[in-house]
């Protein structure tokens, strides 16, 4: 009896041995490890220095115009010919280097990134225009007016900040991205408009002579836009990596002018 009790204890421990053997892990007691996710982050506070070449462009077509209705104010020449619209100055361009830094928060939800960026750039953007436009006339006055502008006008833009919203995508170590936001500039402008005039009544024996100028000079003004651009950021380490990107720069019209600037530009950062 002792004998054929041992023999079924032991078939019924090796039956269970085999139903363990088919069941699953977690039946079995066994536990299975998740892993955290991997890769870079782009998430949290950063800061960097930049460097780049930017491109400037000015138009000077109506610098000279709010000088040349000033001194024709009043006049039957202004009121129906209107000399002061009239191009005196064309446009300029030039290129020079930039330097500055940034300042950002971004957050990430899986490979969408998104954040708000402080930008500061110092540069030394000079352009100017100098050149004349003569016309003659007929008012209803009776008179025939010979009229010639002379204009020189000049910009320094010395530096410009922007504060931008990005978006970007998350690919490994690179991130590239797009912003849009507004633009603060500073500069020095300065305006000159010379007006000489003369004319005759041939009907009433009447003539005119006039010659006035007028100049206009400010430092560090301020001009207000907006900037766009795209670019890519490369992680190098998980708190430092660098940058290669695109910004265009359009102020809105201030002192007559309008400017606008291309920049491409590398940089380095360090996110916290």
């Amino acid at each position: 009896m002792r004998r054929w009790l041992l023999c079924g204890v032991a078939f019924v421990a090796m039956g269970l041995e085999a139903g363990a053997a088919d069941m699953p892990d977690f039946l079995r007691g066994s536990s299975t490890v998740i892993s955290a996710p991997s890769g870079t982050r782009w998430d949290g506070v950063y800061v960097g220095g930049q460097v780049g070449l930017a491109y400037s462009g000015t138009d000077f077509s109506n610098s000279t115009r709010s000088l040349v209705a000033f001194m024709l104010r009043n006049t039957t020449l202004e009121t129906e010919v209107r000399p002061s619209s009239w191009t005196a100055l064309g446009k300029a361009d030039t290129s020079t280097s930039s330097y500055g830094g940034f300042i950002g928060y971004q957050s990430q939800w899986d490979v969408a990134v998104v954040g708000i960026e402080a930008n500061y750039n110092r540069t030394n953007a000079t352009m100017s225009a100098t050149d004349s436009i003569a016309r003659s006339v007929g008012t209803t006055d009776g008179f025939v007016n010979n009229v010639r502008i002379d204009g020189t006008a000049s910009i320094h833009i010395t530096d410009y900040g922007t504060m931008r919203l990005r978006g970007g995508w998350a690919a490994g170590s690179f991130m590239p991205y797009t912003f849009v936001g507004v633009a603060l500039g500073r500069a020095d402008v300065s305006r000159t408009a010379r007006v000489t005039a003369s004319g005759f009544n041939a009907a009433a024996g009447l003539t005119y002579n006039f010659n006035q100028t007028a100049t206009e000079a400010k430092n560090g003004d301020f001009a207000y836009g907006y900037a766009a651009g795209l670019g890519i950021d490369m992680c190098i380490t998980q708190n430092i990596f660098i940058r290669g990107e695109y910004e265009y720069v359009a102020f809105g019209e201030f002192n007559d002018l309008n400017t606008h600037i291309h920049t491409a530009r590398v940089a380095a950062g360090f996110k916290f």
